[in-house]
């Protein structure tokens, strides 16, 4: 049985990775530069107090500043992927933080299910300087930046798969 090298031989495909909305990207990374503007007086302030919270903090803003240069020349499917999936952690990490910071400067009691409750530990948000004036329009100036970049990917990728998906089933 006589076969070609070239049919034998697999070569991995990258998939299509297509230039997409590039006025879009430079708004995109003008919103990213923006948050980690926003984040660098809070991470200031709080490095004393968390500095294992502060450092997550850095770490995630370096990670943004990653896209930065790729949504500002050619910003790909790839790269609005990536920087929707860490605006979406954002927003994650940004309402942990709202409903913590809510109930200990409230007072409010622990609202975790019964199976969830563990021993009351020594409450060490009383040490920072709570969340008020300058740091808090900072933490949702920062969120609602963060929304807007979640929404524009999706705007952006979305489209891009569905008609991927429908070009796939049309084959």
């Amino acid at each position: 049985m006589a076969t070609s090298a070239a049919a034998t031989v697999w070569r991995p495909t990258l998939p299509v990775n297509p230039v997409r909305a590039t006025a879009a990207g430079k708004v995109a990374a003008l919103l990213v530069l923006a948050c980690v503007a926003a984040h660098i007086p809070v991470l200031l302030t709080h490095l004393p107090h968390f500095p294992g919270t502060s450092l997550l903090m850095l770490a995630l803003s370096c990670a943004c500043l990653f896209c930065v240069g790729h949504l500002w020349t050619k910003p790909t499917i790839r790269d609005w992927s990536t920087t929707g999936a860490l605006a979406a952690g954002m927003l994650v990490f940004h309402a942990m933080m709202m409903v913590s910071m809510t109930n200990t400067l409230t007072g409010a009691a622990n609202t975790a299910p019964p199976g969830h409750r563990h021993r009351s530990a020594p409450h060490t948000m009383d040490a920072a300087p709570t969340p008020s004036g300058t740091l808090e329009l900072l933490f949702y100036g920062a969120s609602a930046l963060a929304l807007i970049q979640a929404f524009l990917a999706v705007v952006i990728v979305l489209p891009t798969m569905l008609r991927s998906r429908s070009q796939r089933t049309a084959v």
